[in-house]
């Protein structure tokens, strides 16, 4: 019962795809907008419930196999014993990889691949830790086994960070996330899990962002499908990604997307039990 509820959820990721605004349909008022947008939200949420209810099914499922909890990330989303600071390397040089940061990231500069806030593209393997100009500290690393990023976020302030949520963005044009907005309160640490599942890559980056920022609808996303994060590509990446990400395959609308995440971890999980299952069978 439980796989055939499993198997049933990553059938309707088409469903979320599909549920979009249509261009050139009648206008309506502002007021029934607003009651479509609500209602869209609660659909956004009411989805988002059901697959991490369907992620916990997964890990009973481990569980009666014989296989033990899924951990992956444990390592990723273990913060050091004291905040990251701005300037002390691109992506805190203490984390794993940090001198393979630190060189990626001038070579990535040189090529002008950095994101938001001038961070480096980090190569695929490549431990991120760093705090951001808004006072949010990531930490989140690459788990290949499931296909997800994995770690934290944590409010360095001493006021709360409201609406805050995190992105990844992959060389392949793709754009992870972002994850359902959560307040964080002061000092407050809240795990961080996005899913690449069918992504092939080899460098990211990744951000923070609190509140609503300019040009950001109730949704979370910046206006205007086809803009992109950071200045356009998604517009060139919905038909797959310029080198084959998975773009095309993210609902249009912002409210489904913290959901569509969850769903990608999903199965990312649910081919890592394939995988296990499998290799205990040989």
């Amino acid at each position: 019962m439980k796989i055939t509820r499993i198997g049933l959820i990553v059938l309707g990721v088409g469903w979320l795809g599909l549920y979009e605004s249509v261009d050139g349909q009648p206008a309506v008022a502002p007021s029934m907008q607003e009651r479509q947008q609500a209602q869209v939200s609660a659909d956004g949420d009411m989805l988002y419930d059901l697959v991490r209810q369907l992620r916990a099914e997964l890990r009973e499922l481990r569980l009666a196999a014989g296989l033990g909890a899924y951990a992956a990330g444990s390592r990723a989303g273990r913060s050091d014993s004291h905040a990251g600071a701005e300037g002390s390397g691109e992506h805190g040089g203490r984390g794993e990889g940090g001198d393979g940061a630190e060189h990626a990231g001038r070579e990535q500069r040189a090529h002008g691949r950095t994101g938001e806030e001038g961070s480096a593209y980090l190569p695929k393997m490549t431990r991120q830790d760093q705090l951001f100009g808004n006072g949010a500290r990531l930490v989140l690393q690459f788990h290949p086994a499931a296909q997800v990023f994995v770690g934290t976020v944590t409010n360095t302030t001493a006021r709360t960070l409201t609406q805050v949520r995190v992105e990844v963005h992959l060389d392949n044009g793709t754009e992870l996330g972002p994850t359902k907005r959560i307040d964080l309160g002061p000092g407050q640490t809240v795990p961080v899990e996005l899913g690449a599942f069918g992504n092939e890559f080899s460098a990211w980056v990744s951000h923070p962002e609190a509140g609503v920022e300019e040009g950001h609808g109730i949704g979370g996303e910046k206006g205007g499908e086809g803009a992109g994060e950071h200045g356009g590509r998604e517009g060139s990446t919905e038909g797959g990604g310029e080198h084959g990400g998975r773009e095309g395959a993210r609902p249009r609308d912002a409210s489904y997307r913290p959901a569509y995440n969850q769903l990608q971890i999903l199965r990312g999980e649910m081919h890592a039990f394939e995988v296990a299952l499998a290799a205990r069978s040989r």
